[in-house]
């Protein structure tokens, strides 16, 4: 318990530390460092948002980037066909994505272990075909919206910053709750989770269609960023590096999802910039060894030491 106790507050104060430095960029004033920042919490947030689902339960999801499309049409479309401040629309993308997730969750979360990973794995690029063939988003053109509302940095740099501040209560509470121990079962073992008289079924559905609204949410803070949204919001690539963030991170902790989406994001950068031929098959082995050495995650180096978990804890 006392451990426990100690990995929430290491979490706590690393993210309280984040939270500090990512308001940094603001008082600069510098278009350039604002937009930078804001893709790291963009990243961040999706990784955050999966591990509802891949960290919590175990459940490898491959399809988490089709609800964060959903979210980005969502509020594109609404925008355009009412001319009203999209920031409105976001809830709207969250209950929409939630919506959808809870239509194609009942039966897919019927698979487990792999076979759910594959089922998965095609849903973003399913979602996106049947988009680029329906009219009223504008085929494979997708929907520009910048026409219809002043466009302001600060104000979605805020947004995103206020996302990741939320998911991060949101991970808090359920690391503290009744329900987080119900999906943390589910990863151990489900069959014994079944069998100590835990709805499984109803659990996942949940964690999924919460880790789901969340996508939709920053689909559609991202579509107002970028003042459009199209089909490249489905990108399995993303999808990918997601899910690979949050594997090098630490699936189903507080930590993980911060550690795995710092070093995903700025090394993976760094190298762009540094082998810009080479830096996919770097990165990717990189990633393969960290999961292989360590496939508890990175975020559970610092709570194997015990002289610098207590450094930190004591701070």
């Amino acid at each position: 318990m006392e451990a426990g106790r100690q990995r929430l507050k290491i979490g706590l104060i690393l993210y309280v530390l984040l939270l500090g430095i990512s308001i940094l960029p603001l008082l600069t004033g510098n278009t350039a460092l604002i937009a930078y920042f804001w893709s790291f919490l963009q990243m961040l947030a999706l990784v955050m948002s999966l591990n509802f689902i891949t960290g919590f339960t175990g459940y490898v999801n491959f399809g988490h980037i089709a609800y964060y499309g959903i979210g980005a049409y969502t509020v594109a479309y609404l925008t355009t066909t009412t001319r009203v401040d999209p920031y409105f629309f976001v809830p709207v993308a969250a209950i929409t994505s939630a919506a959808v997730a809870y239509l194609i969750g009942r039966p897919i979360l019927k698979i487990r272990g792999p076979y759910f990973a594959i089922t998965t794995l095609g849903l973003g690029e399913a979602v996106r075909v049947i988009i680029v063939n329906i009219p009223a988003f504008n085929y494979s053109e997708g929907l520009p919206i910048a026409a219809y509302f002043t466009y302001n940095v600060t104000s979605s740099y805020i947004a995103m910053y206020m996302t990741v501040a939320a998911l991060f209560i949101l991970t808090l509470y359920l690391k503290r709750t009744r329900f987080g121990y119900m999906l943390e079962s589910i990863r151990e073992d489900e069959d014994v989770a079944e069998s100590m008289g835990i709805n499984t079924a109803k659990a996942k559905l949940a964690a999924y269609v919460l880790s789901s609204a969340c996508a939709g949410v920053i689909g559609g803070l991202t579509a107002i960023t970028h003042v459009y949204a199209h089909p490249g919001f489905f990108s399995i690539t993303l999808n990918v590096s997601v899910l690979a963030s949050l594997l090098m991170g630490g699936g189903g902790t507080l930590l993980g999802p911060l550690v795995g989406a710092g070093l995903f994001f700025f090394i993976s950068d760094a190298l762009l910039i540094r082998f810009p031929y080479l830096h996919l098959v770097i990165f990717g082995t990189v990633v393969m060894a960290v999961t292989l050495a360590m496939p508890r995650g990175l975020s559970h180096l610092i709570y194997r030491y015990p002289k610098i978990s207590r450094k930190i804890a004591d701070v």
